[in-house]
């Protein structure tokens, strides 16, 4: 006689590979869109200790979300420098926030502190296998099974482009909160780029976040294919520092750093059915500006309660898209002219600022703009040459719409 087939026990309704903004966004979210009281969330990562001090989030104020009570600073202008060319915006009541790492993970921690979710804590998720009715997670402390996985691990930064017209730019970074016991700096102004240093290792600027008259977050930060030693981002904070307030003494209280990727590969961002990528994994960093915080926030609000939904119907979820194929297009034009003309960098992204009205520019860098948005973009940028860009970029904007 033929045994029936047993489904193996779940250790998890939902398993989330990754603790991250991303991870710990679509577990609040899900919290939030009704997840049945029955259902449980299993959180699987790496580190030992859950903490984000050496990161920060940064973003225009343009789409709701659930973590307004961890934005710490906000600017009402920001400023772009090109060499002595300065451009000041302000678009009220659009403001320039930031959420320190430290201060996200508090509040989702705090939100997720309830018996239906868990955390695997110094576990690794090595592969996920989606096995028609439940996805196995084999990980460095054994298989764990859910019904539906979300895979938030990262991609491999650098890697050999899947096609020849494919763009992968990086943009990284490092950063250091300095203070000073002069008050220096100019608390309603954040300072995205200052492109008055060296270009000598390709498009790089400076970006100034003041917290107070007294201490800032000032940052080096290049667009280029490959990270760059250590020292050339601090002798690049230490030279700004210098010729911005000379004759000031500056005490380091911390650093941070990054590696985003600028790429105009597509994302495979649901490989299986019941296996949904999330985060940079699933395409939620937007290519020609290294945002991500307002994109994850959208789609977790998405996504959500279709999870939900297909919990209680015993299915799985479609991912909604992250962005539309204008904005893809777009995104794909401007990496092809970044890579094809880096030493125009600085003065297109100056020409941005100073020609394109501040809040279509902010909803455009944050992809919550409109059609007509994005032709203001294109028409008092540097559109000739971004027109001619369009025609090279041809077979990048062909695998777009693919």
């Amino acid at each position: 006689m033929t045994q029936p087939h047993e489904e193996p026990a779940l250790d998890a309704d939902v398993l989330i590979a990754g603790a991250g903004l991303s991870g710990l966004s679509l577990a609040v979210a899900l919290l939030d869109a009704g997840l049945p009281d029955t259902a449980r969330i299993l959180l699987v990562d790496p580190r030992e200790t859950l903490s984000g001090a050496d990161r920060t989030w940064c973003f225009y104020d343009l789409v709701p979300h659930a973590f307004e009570a961890a934005v710490t600073h906000r600017w009402s202008q920001w400023r772009v420098r090109n060499g002595t060319a300065e451009v000041l915006r302000s678009a009220s009541p659009i403001t320039y926030c930031r959420i320190p790492g430290e201060r996200f993970y508090e509040l989702a921690l705090e939100r997720l502190a309830v018996q239906r979710v868990e955390f695997a804590l110094g576990v690794t998720v090595e592969h996920l296998d989606d096995r028609g009715s439940y996805v196995e997670a084999h990980t460095s402390g054994g298989v764990l099974r859910a019904r539906l996985a979300m895979d938030s691990r990262p991609p491999p930064l650098t890697r050999a482009p899947a096609h020849d017209a494919d763009v992968n730019l990086l943009q990284h970074f490092r950063g250091s909160v300095v203070r000073s016991a002069e008050p220096v700096f100019d608390v309603h102004t954040a300072t995205l780029m200052d492109f008055d240093v060296s270009q000598a290792y390709g498009i790089h600027f400076v970006y100034v976040l003041p917290f107070d008259a007294h201490t800032a977050l000032v940052e080096s930060t290049f667009f280029t294919e490959h990270p760059l030693p250590d020292d050339v981002y601090e002798e690049a904070i230490q030279t700004w520092l210098a010729r911005s307030h000379p004759g000031v003494a500056f005490q380091t209280i911390s650093h941070e750093g990054g590696v985003i990727p600028m790429t105009t590969e597509p994302f495979d961002a649901w490989p299986s059915p019941r296996i949904v990528r999330i985060g940079t994994a699933g395409g939620h960093v937007k290519p020609s500006s290294g945002y991500a915080f307002l994109a994850v926030q959208r789609f977790v609000r998405d996504f959500a309660p279709r999870v939900v939904a297909a919990l209680r119907a015993g299915g799985f979820a479609e991912p909604p898209a992250v962005r539309n194929p204008r904005t893809v297009a777009l995104d794909a034009i401007f990496l092809s002219y970044l890579r094809s003309r880096p030493e125009r960098g600085p003065e297109t992204f100056y020409r941005l600022f100073e020609r394109v009205p501040p809040a279509v520019l902010a909803r455009f860098l944050s992809d919550t703009g409109t059609l007509a948005d994005d032709l203001t973009v294109m028409r008092t940028s540097d559109s000739p040459r971004l027109a001619l860009e369009a025609i090279r970029a041809t077979p990048l904007l062909l695998r777009a719409r693919r």
